[in-house]
């Protein structure tokens, strides 16, 4: 009866997870699940082998559950009410373990491994995550050491003791998981921390095998499969994967055991570590690549396999001696590592492609080195050998270097790479031979035939090398006329782009004409044909803008996630919401964006779509309401436009014509005068129509003396190449025509994403702590790195995507094919290493000197990554899922990468507690984090040569000693605020100040405390920003003076009060706090404040943006009197103002006046009429504003026509922050809470 239930009852549950909708309902289910499978499998046995009391409530409990499941099936509550006698199921089985049968049920440990898996990710934050995370692993542990027993050999008869472990184990993990759930089903919001975690802690050490009888099982097995004749070779191709499972606990086990044991030999477990993964990423990527290895190969690795799951089999067991369990560990460990350096060399030729040679070069000569010492003894005698080998290598892979970019366009030296390429493999295969004849008379003569070829081969390379000295020196025939880089100011968005006015207006055409169905505009080319900048002109066209309500450019790429693709657009027609709905589903953000967009005229460009199922993906979420909405894409690939939109003809993007292309180049070279009108034809001619490449040859030309331009016109045109080719080919004469400073600077844009806006400020701080920008010592680092940016935008190199209201460059891009080239480029000269996928063997063992490694991918999988380099100087992730919000560890970035200068982490949200072990990373320069901390540990000044500590977090409490940082140059942190609240009080000693500080933002401060006795602790700030608050206590500075003008550097300043509320809303009306601004200050953001903080013109000169923001004015009218007055002004917003009436002034007071932007003024009815008579004003923003606004900015804009005669001014009442936004958002630098302007 009982069994037909248990049977029916899993196949309706089965069944049932399939539609389940409801994340904890489906949990629930696999609770059900997992009891049913133990019940399955053990019920008959215990009824027969229990007493009669227990065989009766056994039953009942079924019976219970039966009911239930009868009664209450549609609600689902049957989960929650049958949890305790569920567990009461689990419990009475436990009593009984000795009876417990042998045979192991997969399908139950499994369904428990699930539960496992949903307790961690659903219910567990933080430490009790990791707690249930290395149960989960210790258990998949066991279940793989009995599989791979059996792969071994082994009968079920000889593991009866582990077969009942790992029963024990199971029972008690699910009991406990049950327990978990039961626990958050009757209180979701039940707070799961302390008391779970002591049982989850008390568990894991419950499960280890510390009982002698199974210990000593275990350690038999491991024994028994090192006889001679273990059959190692004979299972290692059909069960890959068995032993790939058995590397993976593996390697889990050595990682926590590095982490919490402290093993003296901590380096020899750290190279082990290393050499797993290799062995895991053989079994698990390149098996099928060696099946035809001879056996003793085989069996070296299925040994290698054996004894390290025999390390951490003595690993899991408590030692009373540490010191004793590692030296005796010591020989063990010894022995694997020869084993697996041996491998290494002997796959080397099989698992490296022979593309890349210098790869395997490389991973062959650092493995050879560490083979003489191995105890195989062909190896041993053949040891004076395999030395001459490998110093012989080192000149050859020297020599392949020399040639590499010269060796497919000469016979001679393509033949002489080949040969070299073989005798390469030829020492991996006579290695091979040595280990599976094991005969050591015949080792010497396995290398003589490999030695004399290359020493043939040094000769007629040093033969080809004379005769043709000047292909194989690294040319440089164009000679630089402007070494050093541009000071000038940043270029215009877009400024090198040509304008083809017959495709515009082709485009705009069917944009705002036509049916007023939704439709789709496709522009379709190759790359570096120009779509982009042709859907960026009419994106931004007058005509386009006025005449959608809504707007939004969305970046596709060939790598992409529906949910980045809908924020992305919700961002741009609802601006800074992005943040708030990151964390939303798909579903949801889908409702969303459609309620946005429903019954608005709208206008989304689709920019480098790859495939259909990006439309697909976002085609529900727009709205086709019959008003002429459109959707413009762009894409390289013409079936994917006709299949968007069969209805429509693609727009195919013609290339430039010879005129186009001399024109677009002339104006790249207006600032060089006197060229060679004819040759600069002839040059424009060879481009072959491609914006791109004459923008980057108009780079070359206008960096190097005229007498060159022959040379590189004579490369263009007998080039013979692809268009996309013709394009690489052209990069890399730019390339090699740069300073060596900036070829740093270009390759490490190369390590962002691909069409990702790039966030200058950040970069700049990361070329500074990478050591590219040089000292000067008449400017400031940053001044140095501005210039190399403007001098790579010169060169048409990188692309303004957003500008500051001061004219500097805020995002940058790179070209798609431009990234390309970095990143082959990168990989060549082995400046960073980009990947996905950390199981890629030809990316990480063909660089074993990585310096840099990008990683690009979703948190959970760079923490199961196993990477490991002992030597990275640089880390940066990349999150390829930003809508993961759990809490994750990093403690093995410090394990294994010790001599970090660069980490930057703002994607992986740590929690609320700062990782401690970051202290010990003393060489770091950079530092960037994400968390809810509260507070660093005061061993963050342990990180002495720290220069940048950028936090996405609120409310961080700034330890004392930070003062003690003094290599500090950028403390960037969403709000911070010192320990101590007395440290302005004159009874404390000051400590030693940031000398050093460029940057700070955003520091929270009480006018109760001495702002002014804080500045001079930064004497060479040059950007602040702080948020100011009054406390109730402290009423004597109401109406104080706070004075900053000894802040003689300071170039940016934003002062924000904090919102209040209350008894602060009185404050802020009657508080008149006047500011002393120093006279350098070029940039003024205030926010909050009562109006007598506004500045006098005469006291700062040289200011060219200011921001007035919820400014408080007791009357409706701001008057300017005489004594307003800025003649450096280009730049001024007012935004959130309550007045009226703004009065009074003249062109005198900011004649320099370029743009204008209103905000948020609804209750304005006038503005100065001398804004009129400013000819210098090009652009008046209207945003959110009453009509009367518009109306006033269009009356400005027709007194200029009349009285001047001028049409420049553009009055723009759309929103066009997705050009000229000077906030700082988070999404722009790494996602902080709030905007910040400095």
């Amino acid at each position: 009866m009982a069994s037909a239930f248990i049977d029916k009852t899993l196949q309706r549950k089965e069944l049932e997870l399939k539609h389940v909708v409801s994340s904890y309902y489906a949990m629930g289910l696999r609770h059900l699940r997992t009891f049913l499978l133990c019940a399955r499998k053990w019920h008959n046995h215990m009824l027969s082998e229990s007493d009669d009391n227990t065989s009766t409530r056994m039953e009942s409990i079924l019976r219970t559950l039966e009911d239930a499941l009868v009664e209450d099936l549609e609600s689902g509550n049957y989960i929650y009410s049958s949890s305790e006698d569920i567990m009461e199921y689990y419990t009475t089985l436990l009593d009984y373990s000795c009876s417990l049968q042998s045979d192991l049920s997969m399908e139950f440990i499994d369904s428990v491994l699930v539960n496992v898996l949903d307790t961690t990710g659903e219910l567990f934050q933080g430490s009790l995550r990791y707690i249930s995370v290395a149960l989960k692993e210790t258990m998949v542990f066991f279940k793989n050491f009995i599989l791979f027993a059996r792969l071994l050999g082994f009968e079920p008869w000889q593991l009866q003791l582990l077969y009942t472990h790992l029963d024990v184990v199971a029972l008690r993990v699910a009991r406990l998981c049950q327990d978990c759930f039961y626990e958050y089903f009757s209180d979701p919001y039940l707070q799961l921390t302390e008391e779970l975690e002591l049982k989850f802690s008390e568990m894991l050490q419950k499960i280890k095998p510390i009982d002698p009888q199974i210990h000593e099982t275990y350690v038999q097995v491991l024994k028994a499969s090192n006889l001679p004749g273990s059959p190692h070779s004979f299972t290692l191709e059909t069960n890959k994967h068995v032993l790939g499972d058995i590397v993976d606990s593996i390697l889990f086990n050595i990682r926590e055991a590095l982490f919490t044991s402290g093993y003296s030999n901590e380096a020899s477990m750290l190279i082990l570590y290393e050499g797993l993964r290799f062995l895991r990423t053989i079994l698990t990527k390149h098996l099928d690549t060696i099946g035809e290895l001879h056996a003793k190969v085989k069996d070296l690795i299925g040994a290698a396999v054996n004894e390290a799951a025999k390390i951490v089999i003595c690993s899991l067991l408590l030692h009373e001696s540490k010191e004793e369990f590692s030296l005796e560990m010591d020989f063990e460990l010894r022995n694997l590592l020869e084993k697996i350096n041996l491998i290494k060399v002997i796959t080397s030729a099989f698992i490296f492609p022979k593309t890349d040679v210098l790869g395997f070069m490389n991973f062959l000569l650092e493995n050879l080195k560490k083979l003489p010492t191995c105890k195989v003894d062909s190896i041993a005698l053949a040891k004076d050998q395999i030395l001459t080998v490998q110093e012989d290598l080192v000149s050859l892979r020297s020599f392949l270097e020399n040639i590499l970019d010269q060796h497919n366009q000469d016979g001679k030296l393509q033949r002489l790479w080949s040969r070299a390429v073989e005798v390469a493999y030829k020492t991996s295969f006579a290695v091979l031979s040595l280990v599976a004849r094991d005969i050591p008379d015949c080792s010497p003569l396995e290398f003589k035939p490999i030695i004399e070829e290359i020493n043939l081969i040094k000769m007629e390379g040093l033969k080809i090398a004379d005769n043709h000295h000047n292909d194989l020196s690294t040319n440089h025939a164009t000679k630089t006329s402007n070494p050093s880089p541009s000071q000038g100011s940043t270029p215009a968005i877009n400024g090198f782009m040509v304008t083809l006015d017959d495709e515009e207006n082709t485009i705009i055409e069917q944009l705002v004409r036509g049916s007023k169905q939704l439709d789709i505009i496709s522009i379709v080319g190759m790359p570096g044909l120009g779509k982009t900048t042709l859907a960026r002109s009419v994106y931004d066209n007058p005509s386009v803008r006025n005449l959608f309500h809504a707007r939004a450019w969305c970046v596709v790429s060939q790598v992409y996630k529906k949910n980045d693709l809908l924020l992305q657009i919700l961002g741009s027609v609802h601006h800074n919401v992005s943040d708030k709905y990151a964390k939303d589903d798909e579903h949801d953000l889908e409702e969303k964006l459609k309620k946005c967009l429903l019954r608005r005229r709208y206008l989304i460009v689709l920019d480098d779509v790859w495939d259909i199922e990006a439309w697909g993906g976002l085609e529900r979420s727009l709205p086709n309401d019959a008003n002429s909405s459109r959707i413009l894409l762009t894409s390289r690939h013409n079936e994917v436009a006709r299949t968007i939109n069969p209805n429509r003809e693609p727009h195919f993007l013609r290339g430039l014509t010879n005129d186009e292309s001399w024109n677009l180049l002339q104006k790249k070279l207006s600032c060089k005068e006197g060229y060679p009108v004819e040759l600069g034809k002839k040059i424009a001619k060879n481009c072959k129509g491609l914006p791109l490449t004459v923008v980057i040859i108009a780079g070359i030309l206008s960096h190097v003396e005229q007498d060159c331009w022959e040379e590189i016109s004579g490369r263009l045109s007998l080039s013979a190449l692809s268009i996309t080719d013709e394009c690489m080919h052209t990069l890399e004469l730019s390339y090699r025509n740069l300073p060596d400073y900036l070829k740093s600077c270009l390759l490490y844009l190369g390590a962002f994403p691909e069409d990702e806006e790039i966030h200058f400020r950040k970069l700049i701080w990361l070329w500074i702590a990478e050591g590219f920008v040089k000292k000067c010592e008449s400017k400031s680092l940053e001044d140095v790195a501005k210039g190399y940016m403007n001098d790579l935008i010169d060169r048409g190199l990188v692309m303004v995507s957003k500008k500051r209201s001061t004219g500097d460059v805020k995002t940058c891009h790179i070209h798609d094919l431009l990234r390309e080239f970095c990143l082959v480029k990168a990989k060549k000269e082995k400046f960073f290493c980009i990947s996905s996928d950390p199981d890629d063997l030809s990316t990480y063992y063909g660089q074993l000197d990585i310096s840099r490694l990008c990683m690009h991918s979703t948190v959970e999988y760079f923490e199961k990554s196993w990477l490991f380099f002992p030597d990275l100087g640089s880390l940066l992730f990349f999150d390829a899922d930003k809508s993961d919000s759990r809490i994750y560890r990093i403690s093995f970035i410090v394990h294994f990468f010790k001599l970090l200068k660069v980490l930057d982490l703002i994607h992986v949200h740590l929690g609320p507690n700062f990782p401690t072990e970051i202290a010990l990373l003393v060489e770091l320069r950079y530092l960037a984090l994400q968390g809810t901390f509260v507070s660093f540990p005061p061993t963050i000044s342990d990180l002495l040569n720290l220069e940048t500590l950028f936090i996405r977090g609120r409310d961080v409490q700034l330890p004392y000693n930070i003062w003690s940082m003094l290599k500090l140059r950028v403390l960037y942190i969403s709000s911070c605020w010192f320990l101590n609240s007395s440290l302005a009080h004159n009874s404390l000693e000051w400590p030693s100040g940031l000398y050093n500080l460029d940057t700070f933002s955003t520091l929270e401060l009480c006018f109760g405390q001495s702002l002014e006795k804080i500045m001079r602790q930064l004497p060479n700030i040059r950007k602040l920003k702080c948020l100011l608050s009054k406390s109730i206590e402290s009423n004597a500075d109401c109406n104080g003076i706070v004075a900053l003008d000894f802040m003689s550097r300071l170039e940016s300043l934003n002062l924000t009060r904090g919102y209040p509320s209350g008894y602060e809303v009185e404050l802020i009306e009657r508080c008149h706090i006047v500011f002393r601004f120093p006279w350098n200050l070029k940039k003024l953001t205030l926010s909050n404040m009562h109006s007598s903080i506004i500045p006098k013109g005469g006291e700062l000169p040289n200011l060219v943006v200011l921001k007035l923001i919820d400014i408080y004015f007791e009357e409706d009218i701001w008057d300017m009197n005489e004594d307003w007055e800025f003649p450096e002004l280009k730049f001024l917003e007012l935004a959130n103002l309550s007045i009226v009436r703004w009065t009074g002034g003249s062109n005198d007071h900011f004649p320099d006046l370029e743009k204008l932007v209103l905000r948020s003024c609804w209750s304005l009815e006038e503005v100065p009429s001398c804004l009129g008579d400013i000819t210098s004003l090009k652009m008046i923003e209207v945003n959110k504003c009453g009509k009367s606004v518009v109306h006033l900015s269009l009356k400005v804009k027709e007194y200029q026509k009349n009285n001047w005669g001028t049409e420049d001014i553009h009055v723009l009442t759309s929103d066009i922050y997705d050009i000229y936004d000077d906030t700082d958002n988070i999404n722009d630098i790494g996602n902080t809470e709030d905007d910040t302007d400095i």
